[in-house]
């Protein structure tokens, strides 16, 4: 297998992969020996029909399909792992051409971690909070001038303003591949609400007098925005040193009504879903506490 590996911008990668033909034929005759132990035909038994019955019968596309599936199967994680890439997303494959009798290549653009300047957040924050106060010191102060009742409630900050803070002053360019994902997610999540209430999409979209385009466009920027902030919020969880017990793990998804607790976060997907939630939580908890100080609990902030 020859690779090569090219750094494009936005902490992209692309790798131009060659599979040679021994390879190929290798994976296509497992995917035949497969395919005859499988597939009835008339006359035969089970597991005994002739390869080129076998062949026909299935069709010489759907084995290829198998094949190259196979091969992508094995040859992308080997490349990636060869060349000490840490890919953060499915890949996006593309295959010029497929010959049985010829070498197999194929370009994977993959994502990878992207470098995130930080920035000083805290202090953005702060500028935030006193903000807040003077225009709620002014605002009662004309209302005291018209006789009005002031407002005495206590200003509190919530996530949309740390998350604001955070893009404002950290810097990073994120993966258009991890964008467009996120861009997917949101749409088919908007399919499925606009279903729910018995709309198509182009139902939808005759309603908010919007193109299929202007939408993708309009997700795109909040999907970068979601993107963005979720690699900042992580950089900070790391700098800020938020630990989460395995215990408190457990204790939330119980808490959540789920009966099998233990069993459920033996899975590491989901382990570290709740993890970083709690994590998240934890930041943000920690954030409103330093710049609100007092004020802070005095109110329960809803997350």
């Amino acid at each position: 297998m020859q690779v090569k590996v090219e750094k494009l911008p936005k902490s992209t990668i692309k790798l131009t992969v060659t599979v040679p033909n021994e390879k190929v034929k290798e994976a296509y005759e497992a995917v035949l020996e497969d395919a005859v132990s499988k597939t009835e035909i008339t006359g035969f038994r089970k597991g005994n029909a002739p390869k080129d019955m076998v062949r026909d019968k299935v069709g010489v596309s759907t084995l290829y399909g198998e094949v190259i599936n196979n091969l992508l199967q094995i040859f992308y994680p080997q490349a990636v792992k060869e060349n000490h890439i840490a890919a953060i997303a499915n890949p996006k494959v593309e295959i010029k051409e497929f010959d049985i009798d010829k070498d197999f290549e194929f370009v994977a653009t993959s994502a990878l971690r992207p470098e995130i300047k930080m920035g000083d957040f805290k202090k953005e924050l702060q500028k935030t909070y006193d903000e807040m106060k003077k225009d709620r010191k002014t605002k009662n102060e004309e209302a005291i001038k018209k006789g009005e009742k002031i407002d005495e409630s206590h200003i509190h900050l919530t996530t949309n303003h740390i998350i604001d803070a955070m893009l404002k002053t950290c810097e990073l360019e994120v993966p258009e591949l991890i964008v467009e994902e996120e861009t997917e997610r949101i749409m088919s999540r908007l399919v499925d609400q606009a279903e729910s209430i018995g709309l198509s999409l182009d139902q939808y979209l005759k309603a908010q007098n919007k193109t299929t385009e202007e939408l993708k466009k309009e997700y795109g920027i909040a999907a970068e925005r979601n993107v963005k902030a979720e690699f900042i919020l992580s950089e900070a969880i790391k700098d800020a040193d938020i630990k989460v017990e395995e215990s408190e793990i457990i204790d939330t998804v119980k808490a959540s009504g789920v009966t099998d607790a233990e069993e459920r976060m033996k899975d590491p997907m989901e382990y570290y879903y709740v993890k970083s939630i709690l994590q998240k939580n934890k930041l943000i908890t920690k954030l409103l506490e330093e710049i609100e100080g007092e004020d802070f609990h005095s109110h329960n902030h809803d997350h």
